[in-house]
């Protein structure tokens, strides 16, 4: 029923569009003109009576307005799944750290990287802790992956961490394979290098670099990272050891600092 409908409908329109080419056209006669609208005026108003119904059945400025209302409730939703996707990542990391605290031997501190001094960019950051919180001066700081850098300033209320990838930074560290020793000191690129490493010791790429725990600021066999490569200073007696650090700490959010 509903097709017949349609296809009636499809005549009329065709119906309508023909006669108005026919009273256009300069080849027929005035009169003929006349009788011919007069002849196809009731399929006229056929379509006129249907078209008008069509929009009392479907009222299309209602369901304009109905789709934009959707578009933006859509928008919406979509807002929030992502600043719950968020949420839920956060709060994963907060358990991942609370669950390592768990595991380690120190009494920490959490803090939240709140800014990045514009001095010294990519080898500093600021965390949102201070002396109120506990936090003391040239102690370490940790992520759940390994060693982040030690406390270079501190305030009320915040605080500066020296990265270990900063060319000022000096750490005592070892192979973990073969206990061998060496300073880890950091590098422009973000990188950290190992000198003073012994001519006749077989480091190795891969090898997993760890905290020597020399000198009381560092504890002893914190993860720093993973050698990965080696080379001897040209006239020196020692070789060297590029290393990636265990943490990558450009995408630091939250770091544990040892009281």
């Amino acid at each position: 029923m509903r097709t017949q409908k349609s296809k009636i409908f499809r005549a009329l329109v065709i119906i309508a569009i023909f006669i108005a080419l026919l009273c256009n056209s300069k080849t027929i006669t005035s009169k003929t003109r006349i009788d011919m609208s007069g002849f196809f005026t009731p399929a006229l108003e056929s379509v006129h009576r249907a078209w008008a119904l069509v929009k009392k059945i479907i009222p299309f400025s209602s369901i304009r307005e109905e789709n934009r209302l959707l578009r933006e409730r859509i928008n919406l939703l979509n807002r929030k799944i992502e600043e719950l996707k968020v949420v839920s990542a956060e709060n994963a990391r907060l358990k991942t750290i609370l669950d390592f605290r768990k595991t380690i031997p120190y009494v920490t501190i959490p803090a939240q990287v709140i800014g990045r001094d514009p001095s010294n960019w990519s080898n500093s950051i600021i965390i949102d802790k201070g002396i109120n919180s506990g936090l003391k001066f040239n102690k370490a700081v940790l992520s759940t992956k390994g060693l982040v850098g030690r406390v270079l300033e501190v305030g009320r209320y915040s605080a500066q961490v020296l990265l270990i990838t900063d060319p000022n930074s000096k750490v005592g560290v070892v192979i973990a394979r073969n206990r061998q020793g060496g300073i880890l000191v950091g590098m422009p690129d973000g990188l950290c290098k190992i000198i003073y490493i012994s001519l006749d010791s077989d480091v190795l790429p891969g090898d997993k670099v760890i905290t020597a725990g020399y000198g009381g600021v560092f504890p002893k066999d914190i993860m720093v990272g993973q050698v990965v490569s080696v080379g001897r200073e040209p006239g020196r007696l020692y070789k060297y050891a590029v290393v990636k650090t265990a943490q990558d700490l450009s995408r630091l959010e939250e770091v544990l600092c040892i009281r």
